[in-house]
């Protein structure tokens, strides 16, 4: 027997569910735990700020498709973590935020940080709860883990009062609990599969929709089989990108648009009908379309527009019952299909290369995103965060692997950059991290790359500098013109020089032939790099681009 306190009891329970990091920004309230961690071996990644601890977390629990930890002091500690955590509840990642809290003999007398915590975080996780006393801290949090982990992926919070943390218990009076979380994958009922073999064999024009879901069911390489038995088209958004390599002969991208309303079935997996989708209705999808969906949330079956079947079943069991039901000849079927879309990204292609190859000073948006392309292979981990800049990069940089690309998700919340390149390096090493990042994006949790340096994490990030927030001043200037432009322009900020300041190394690009050069440099130097491009703030536009989410 061993006496232990709170904040031990914490670490133990977080090492014996295989976490290797927390994040966390240093607070009185949580000092006990961070004793714990070095005692059980959980390294700790002290942030410049709480809202990056918990991005941080977010891309953790994303690229191990398991639980990320991010620990916060009480009041501000964790009202600083709330855009994180309402980030990860969009994008369905398990993040565990643990809060300190004001000891519980003090609670409403006026201590120091004191704020309705559990409250606040309720609607934005999968649960919150108080730990009242020190031998229950164990329980609680594997409650919260196995919540965080089962049925659809999603945050949850647990607060700690400081007194619990610093108080002592004989570890037989607080045992961790084992073998709490059971993901058995659920197969679909095989008249569901018929169904499904049928809705394909009675299409002209079907598509499919791959989103996150094929992602966190590692459905991959069953998606690629059943596209390749049934020869159907498949578009990828969110992190569905990479579900198939990007050469890959049936993935597409540029025509998504035309797709959706000309498809007569749309088999949408592991996303939601939701603004990126045209919330599933006309015009964005056809009047007469047939819509199937694949979810291991059944309250999206049917959210936003009637479907033809909607099953919440693992994604990659789904595709492997639904293979062995398909005709043998059915691709044939979809021959003439394939070839419109193929002209049509073609056409697509045709259309932004000019602007890809453009020699213009200030730079195009478009020829960085071909230079991005060119430097980005298959062991490169590629970081969006921020408008125009990501947008038209993710049309253009092509992907090779599931988890290659991270972006914020559905939540369009930005400065995730530094904290998820962060959390992607510490997790792989050996692979490149590049994080494209608007100007307006970086300023957020632009800090972050001293704790990259701090923590010897050698990642680079392109700086899309278009002297402003693009994607809203895009379309201010389409509504209002420019003399009722306010709010959205920025000065054109040496961020190549701040990195240097905190430890990295700079470049400032302002001409396209500088580029390559510059992007080949910083990721092979070994160091944290920046390399900050001048753009041109009306290029976008001259792709035929304005973008606004409504």
């Amino acid at each position: 027997m061993a006496d232990l306190n709170g904040g031990h009891l914490v670490a133990r329970t977080l090492k014996q569910a295989d976490v290797g990091h927390i994040f966390t920004l240093c607070g009185g309230h949580i000092l006990p735990i961070y004793d714990g961690c070095v005692t059980e071996g959980v390294e700790v990644v002290d942030m410049r700020h709480e809202q990056a601890a918990a991005h941080a977390g977010d891309a953790y629990a994303r690229l191990t498709r398991n639980l990320g930890v991010a620990i916060v002091t009480a009041g501000p500690g964790v009202t600083d973590a709330v855009t994180g955590v309402a980030n990860a509840f969009s994008a369905r990642s398990p993040l565990l935020l643990i809060g300190g809290a004001a000891p519980l003999g003090l609670r409403g007398l006026g201590s120091l940080q004191e704020v309705e915590q559990v409250d606040l975080l309720k609607p934005i996780t999968k649960g919150a709860w108080t730990v009242s006393e020190t031998r229950q801290i164990p329980e609680v949090l594997t409650t919260a883990i196995r919540t965080a982990l089962t049925g659809r992926p999603g945050p949850v919070f647990v607060e700690i009062p400081v007194d619990l943390l610093m108080t002592m218990v004989e570890d037989r009076m607080a045992p961790i609990p084992t073998a709490y979380v059971h993901r058995r994958p659920v197969a679909p009922d095989p008249d569901s599969v018929q169904k499904l073999a049928d809705l394909f064999a009675q299409a002209e024009r079907p598509m499919i929709m791959a989103g996150s879901g094929v992602y966190w069911d590692d459905a991959a390489a069953d998606l690629r089989d059943f596209a390749e038995a049934a020869g159907v088209p498949v578009f990828m958004n969110g992190a569905g990108r990479g579900s198939l390599p990007g050469r890959h002969p049936l993935a597409f991208a540029q025509a998504r648009g035309f797709a959706l309303g000309q498809a007569d079935l749309v088999l949408v997996l592991g996303t939601p009908l939701d603004f990126r989708l045209g919330y599933g209705r006309p015009p964005s999808f056809g009047e007469h379309v047939k819509v199937a969906m694949v979810d291991c949330d059944p309250v999206e079956l049917g959210r936003n527009r009637p479907l033809e079947l909607g099953l919440a079943s693992h994604i990659g069991l789904t595709l492997r019952h639904a293979n062995q039901a398909l005709s043998k000849s059915i691709a044939k079927r979809f021959e003439s299909w394939r070839q419109t879309l193929e002209k049509k990204e073609t056409e697509a292609r045709d259309r932004l290369m000019a602007e890809r190859l453009s020699d213009s000073v200030p730079i195009s948006h478009y020829r960085l995103g071909h230079e991005i392309a060119a430097v980005v292979d298959a062991q490169t981990t590629v970081i969006g965060d921020g408008g125009d800049v990501v947008g038209c990069a993710s049309k253009i940089v092509e992907l090779e692997r599931p988890g290659q690309w991270l972006d914020p998700g559905p939540f369009g919340c930005l400065g995730v950059g530094p904290p998820f390149a962060i959390a992607a390096k510490l997790l792989d090493p050996a692979r490149r991290v590049l994080l494209i990042a608007g100007d307006g994006a970086f300023g957020l949790n632009g800090m972050e790359m001293e704790t990259a340096v701090r923590f010897k994490l050698p990642v680079t990030v392109v700086i899309g500098n278009d002297g402003g927030w693009g994607q809203i001043r895009n379309p201010q200037l389409s509504f209002f013109g420019a003399e009722r432009a306010v709010g959205t322009s920025l000065p054109f900020t040496r961020f190549d020089q701040m990195v240097e300041a905190l430890g990295g190394k700079g470049a400032h690009v302002t001409e396209p032939k500088q580029l390559r050069p510059a992007l080949e440099k910083a990721m092979g130097s070994g160091e944290v790099s920046c390399v900050n491009v001048v753009l041109d703030p009306a290029a976008y536009r001259r792709g035929g681009q304005v973008s606004m989410a409504i």
